[in-house]
């Protein structure tokens, strides 16, 4: 395994807020993204996105090299049972708690595991797992936008239903159904699973911040910003749940890696 290039970058000036983690190991390579905050509360100075994203972290770095997606997932739940026993959250769980979605790669079974709405791209093959509801509203906060022409009505529009979608998650006997880690169990059959063989591969793991995956850190990078030139508020040509923030450099955190196998 070779890593070939990497970069993870926040939506905000401020590096400390962004909710996106990555994991480079002779075992584990992994990008996780932490679901963005719905409310304002925070641990240690973190955000839900951020504690998410990190108990996501410490589970890949402390898993032995043939854990499963099945163990990596148990160490989850019991990362977020030891949460909520030591703190007292003040909102309901599973739309307000800690939630993050991830792309695993493991060395040791050559398999990269989908849980939400992160990217993989395996010679030059994209993978997704795009949420339906999120697809929903993204194009009524377009049509929101076009009608009042303000961004924020359209963001404030689809914000409770953001939330209310949550009741969808892990539940595999719906059509809006997703997975999330969030420390409830998720059914085997909402995580994508792609093996490989023993040829080589080139693959790329990304975080949903790019909108279009490509080959390379460069091209990515530089559709991006072709996106958010023409279409800042992300209701045009790429239709998004919010769009740049005031003060923001791009509408969501960002992270890829590329390696070879």
């Amino acid at each position: 395994m070779e890593i070939i290039e990497y970069k993870t970058e926040g939506k905000s000036m401020d590096k400390q807020l962004c909710e996106d983690e990555m994991v480079i190991t002779d075992r584990f390579v992994a990008v996780i993204d932490g679901v963005t905050s719905k409310s304002d509360f925070q641990y240690k100075g973190k955000s839900t996105g951020k504690l998410a994203a990190g108990f996501v972290k410490e589970v890949l770095t402390e898993a032995a090299a043939e854990a499963g997606i099945e163990d990596i997932m148990a160490g989850c739940r019991r990362k977020w049972e030891e949460f909520y026993r030591e703190v007292s959250f003040p909102y309901e769980r599973k739309s307000m708690g800690p939630q993050a979605v991830a792309v695993i790669y493991s060395a040791f079974y050559r398999t990269i595991w989908l849980i939400g709405d992160c990217q993989a791209m395996v010679d030059g093959a994209r993978y997704t797992a795009p949420k339906k509801s999120d697809e929903v509203l993204s194009e009524f906060r377009s049509l929101v936008i076009h009608i009042t022409k303000d961004p924020a009505e359209g963001r404030r529009m689809i914000q409770p239903w953001i939330v209310k979608a949550s009741k969808f998650s892990n539940d595999s006997a719906s059509c809006y159904g997703y997975a999330v880690i969030n420390g409830e169990e998720i059914p085997r059959e909402l995580i994508q699973t792609i093996s490989l063989d023993e040829n080589r591969h080139e693959i790329v793991l990304a975080s949903d911040g790019y909108p279009v995956l490509m080959p390379s850190l460069e091209e990515s990078e530089e559709e991006l910003a072709r996106i958010l030139e023409k279409d800042p508020d992300c209701c045009r040509e790429y239709c998004s749940t919010k769009g740049i923030a005031p003060g923001n450099v791009s509408f969501d955190d960002r992270t890829y890696i590329k390696l070879t196998i």
